[in-house]
């Protein structure tokens, strides 16, 4: 079967350079998927991931490297294809918000934490208050809080509409052990 494989894409047809691009677009978008969901410490999702990734790897992009040089073409479908499966996994991590962020939100005025506080916990957000200083020693007040990347957004527009000049930290967070997270955050 892999021999039929290699012999279709051999070939210079049309249609064999839109077998290659399409198969390399997917083959790195689960590159990237899986090297996300691996760092997210969703280990086995990932690694059913990079098997069929390898997979597809081994079929397309070895087959054509075997005789490389007899078709440049196929090398400038499988770069372009393997720029844009790269930034495609990108977009596909980013809408599927995959794992949890940590957030440090700091302001300047403390009744603006305060309600921003309020509203979070509201919302269902755990999350810890501390007093800080800023630069040359003015107070300044800090929110932290741990919960799923797909609500990061939703936070981050409730800080923003309380104190536009809030200083906001997003940080993705390998694991959580403990704590409380809302579900969805309106």
């Amino acid at each position: 079967m892999l021999d039929a494989v290699s012999e279709v894409l051999s070939g210079r047809a049309w249609w064999v350079y839109i077998i290659v691009f399409v198969a390399e677009v997917i083959e790195v978008t689960l590159s990237t998927l899986r090297t996300s969901l691996v760092v997210k410490g969703e280990k086995i999702p990932g690694a059913l991931i990079a098997a069929v990734q390898h997979l597809i790897w081994v079929v397309i992009t070895a087959t054509i490297l075997v005789n490389f040089t007899a078709d440049g073409l196929k090398i400038i479908v499988l770069i372009v294809a393997f720029a844009l499966g790269r930034y495609l996994g990108a977009c596909l991590d980013e809408r599927l918000a995959l794992g949890v962020c940590t957030i440090n939100a700091v302001f300047q005025e403390r009744e603006k934490a305060d309600e921003a506080a309020e509203r979070l916990r509201n919302e269902g957000c755990a999350l810890t208050m501390v007093r800080a200083q800023g630069i040359e020693n003015e107070k300044r007040t800090v929110i932290m809080m741990t919960l799923k990347s797909r609500n990061v957004e939703a936070v981050k527009s409730i800080i923003h509409k309380i104190d536009p000049h809030a200083v906001i930290c997003t940080v993705q967070s390998v694991s959580l052990d403990g704590g409380t997270m809302p579900r969805q955050i309106k």
